[in-house]
């Protein structure tokens, strides 16, 4: 076997480990998990799907960062997400209801994913309490993010937004670079800039 190929058995044998460990799932549970999983690797910058894409795999993320984006008619992006280790890769219209992607997905740093067929998941989610309770939580998740990101829009302002990117990705904010953060708070660079330096002094840094 070459090298690679143990390296990519090393870790679907790593994720097993976390679905039976960390997530409760029995080993059968796990094995079937895993029966068709592959190992997918992404580079900075490149994309782990496409808006418009008819997506057919899940992908949980063994390391790395990813970053959830729209892109308008005239080619300006916006942030939607981060996720990093641990997480999912995934779009909830597409997983729930067939529906092709409609924003992308991109690695912000060199990532580790491991791609399930999404039928696999589907199936196993109505046949399988141990992978039903997994799958609803990923998507819990999700959603849960998702009413947090639009209360904090509608009910905070600039700064009030970057405070609740630090308390809801504290593992991501050093790791990316700050045009995403204003991205994803729908600011200027300039104007994060500001609201970090009023941060700083008020907390004597």
């Amino acid at each position: 076997m070459s090298g690679g190929v143990l390296r990519d058995m090393e870790i679907l044998k790593t994720f097993h480990l976390k679905l039976t460990n960390e997530h409760g799932l029995s080993a059968s549970s796990a094995d079937q998990v895993t029966k068709n999983a592959r190992v997918v690797k992404r580079q900075a910058g490149e994309l782990v799907f496409a808006a418009g894409d008819d997506l057919q795999e899940l992908f949980f993320i063994g390391s790395g960062l990813v970053r959830y984006f729209y892109v308008t008619p005239d080619g300006r992006e916006f942030n939607k997400s981060f996720v990093s280790s641990g997480s999912v890769v995934t779009c909830l219209s597409s997983f729930l209801e067939r529906l092709p992607a409609p924003f992308f997905t991109e690695a912000l740093d060199t990532s580790i994913l491991i791609a399930v067929p999404m039928d696999e998941l589907r199936s196993l989610r109505q046949t399988d309490p141990e992978v039903e309770r997994l799958v609803n939580r990923f998507v819990t998740n999700l959603a849960l993010q998702k009413e947090k990101r639009e209360a904090s829009f509608l009910l905070e302002d600039a700064a009030g937004r970057y405070e609740a990117f630090l308390r809801n990705f504290p593992d991501v904010a050093a790791r990316i670079p700050q045009y995403h953060i204003a991205s994803y708070l729908g600011i200027t660079p300039v104007a994060l800039s500001r609201i970090r330096g009023r941060r700083a002094r008020q907390h004597g840094s």
